[in-house]
């Protein structure tokens, strides 16, 4: 059984075991010292490593994200990721995700409830302020019947679709084409006259060119002609993540395929449509 065969098996996902890393890299990776450990209690935040599984993309993976069948092509990455003690003992901390994974083919969410030996926490953090608010949201929550709870636990087919924000999927099946979620470090092009109210707004996403970390997104506005743009304003290079900084609206429609494009329009509104 794969690597990946087997995370599926398992909702996805898997807790590393930090320690074998410390011992390989003492100077660059410690962890929490016999007396950080004991002083966690109820409300502490700790934070571990995750082993998940996630579509494949061209740029950290130099892979496409789908075969010649149009099946997702998995890849496991590791996620480090902080969740909320509940209770625990000298052994295990019983705690809740305070993270949303990044990855695409995980049931692991924010607010499931897992089990993190004291062995597996590589940092800890200050409690959190209302721990009785924590437990009221979370009893609402899990008797929420609009929002079933799903065992993290619970196997994932890797025939289906990448799981990516609500948001991010209406855009995308507006589109009837496949999600291809860019990783949020990956390279960009942004107009330098974009800030957070600019309208219009255009986006084209082309092909991706690993060997530049470019994801294919190029963000702009001003004159509604890239060429344009780039002779008489020009485009600096930003990651993904600066530039949903940079204008968070367009954080929707970032997981549309290469050869589509959007428009952001005053009031909300929005066009997207083929950018070849």
């Amino acid at each position: 059984m794969t690597e990946i065969e087997a995370l599926l098996r398992r909702g996805g996902w898997d807790l590393v075991d930090p320690r074998p890393i410390a011992a390989q890299h003492p100077d660059t990776f410690t962890l929490p010292t016999p007396a950080d450990l004991a002083a966690l209690r109820p409300g502490s935040l700790v934070r571990a490593a995750f082993r998940t599984v996630t579509i494949a993309d061209p740029v950290r993976d130099r892979r496409d994200p789908y075969d010649e069948q149009g099946r997702p092509v998995l890849v496991a990455i590791t996620e480090r990721m902080w969740a909320i003690v509940v209770a625990g003992d000298s052994e295990t901390l019983a705690c809740v995700m305070d993270n949303h994974p990044f990855a695409t083919h995980t049931r692991l969410l924010p607010h499931d409830r897992v089990q993190i030996p004291l062995t597996h926490v590589i940092a800890t953090g200050d409690p959190i302020p209302d721990l009785a608010g924590l437990h009221e949201f979370l009893a609402a929550w899990e008797n929420d019947p609009q929002h079933p709870l799903v065992d993290p636990l619970t196997p994932v087919d890797p025939l289906g679709p990448p799981r990516i924000r609500g948001s991010q999927a209406r855009v995308v099946e507006r589109t009837g084409v496949p999600a291809h979620p860019p990783i949020p470090f990956a390279n960009v092009l942004v107009s330098k006259n974009v800030t957070p109210e600019s309208v219009p707004l255009y986006g084209a996403r082309f092909e991706p060119v690993p060997e530049r970390g470019d994801c294919g997104w190029v963000f702009f506005t001003g004159p509604p002609d890239l060429e344009k743009v780039a002779q008489t304003i020009g485009f600096e290079v930003l990651t993904l993540q600066a530039a949903q900084q940079r204008h968070p609206r367009i954080q929707p429609y970032l997981a549309m395929a290469p050869g589509w494009g959007f428009t952001l329009l005053p009031e909300g509104a929005d066009d997207i449509y083929p950018a070849a």
